[in-house]
């Protein structure tokens, strides 16, 4: 009650400051209010008829999001300089992204690069559900193409050497001694930086998210259309369809040398 108090005073004189400051009054008011607590304890009585429309849509839900996707090999968790489910996302994304893509120049995407904080939890081995999918990526981060000159893209390639965590890629190799970048291959070619390439990752950090300030001065950025999450489910929704299951492999895509 006492801080009650001392919040209404406190309202009360910022009111009257604004008053005197706008010139002298022209007739007397009175002010009245009420004060309405919100805790534990005093909350509005439940409607009945709208809880059980709630509950009806949970279920559902609930149904919904139990439902099996696909099978996993094996488990999957991320890993430092690269993961299993690094890789698996990554390259997924990345075949997604490619058939997605229709570039008015020809010019194919070159590498993807995702975020390791991206990746919330690791996909066990067995039944993969919904749910899973939507635990493993809770944002709704769409997928972007971010044209970079040379001069961005190697500043992208000093970002991972200088990582603490295993970003998850695809489409490149990566040696690193020293957080020093000492090969850098792009689709199996060497690093050019007097050529631009073309990035395909999320919209969080096309905006600069993870530091990745690289990409803030873009030649072109380009939506796809298609959130992360749902490049995932289309890829799984695939593999199950065809009898199979998800796997992945660690293949030195980026290696730490001593």
């Amino acid at each position: 009650m006492i801080k009650l108090r001392i919040v209404s005073h406190v309202i009360s004189f910022c009111i009257l400051l604004v008053l005197s400051c706008s010139g002298p009054m022209q007739q007397d008011f009175e002010l009245e209010g009420t004060v309405v607590l919100l805790d534990s304890i005093n909350v509005p009585e439940v409607d009945s008829n709208q809880k059980a429309v709630i509950q009806q849509y949970r279920k559902n839900l609930e149904a919904e999001m139990n439902r099996l996707l696909v099978y996993s090999e094996r488990v999957m968790e991320r890993g430092t300089p690269e993961g299993l489910l690094n890789n698996f996302v990554a390259d997924l994304v990345f075949e997604i992204g490619k058939e997605l893509y229709a570039p008015e120049d020809d010019k194919p995407i070159d590498f993807c690069l995702l975020n390791y904080g991206g990746l919330r939890v690791p996909l066990p081995r067995g039944e993969i559900t919904y749910e899973r999918v939507f635990e493993l990526l809770p944002f709704e981060n769409e997928m972007v193409v971010i044209t970079l000159s040379g001069e961005k893209t190697l500043e992208l390639f000093h970002y991972l050497a200088n990582a603490t965590r295993g970003m998850p890629v695809s489409g490149i190799k990566l040696a690193i001694q020293d957080n020093h970048a000492l090969e850098i291959l792009i689709q199996g070619k060497e690093f050019d930086i007097n050529r631009t390439y073309k990035v395909l990752t999320s919209d969080y950090l096309a905006g600069g998210g993870d530091s990745m300030n690289f990409f803030l001065q873009p030649i072109n950025y380009e939506l796809l259309g298609m959130r992360v999450r749902d490049a995932i489910i289309k890829h799984m929704q695939r593999v199950h369809a065809k009898g199979e299951k998800i796997n992945s492999e660690l293949d030195g895509r980026i290696t730490v040398l001593d």
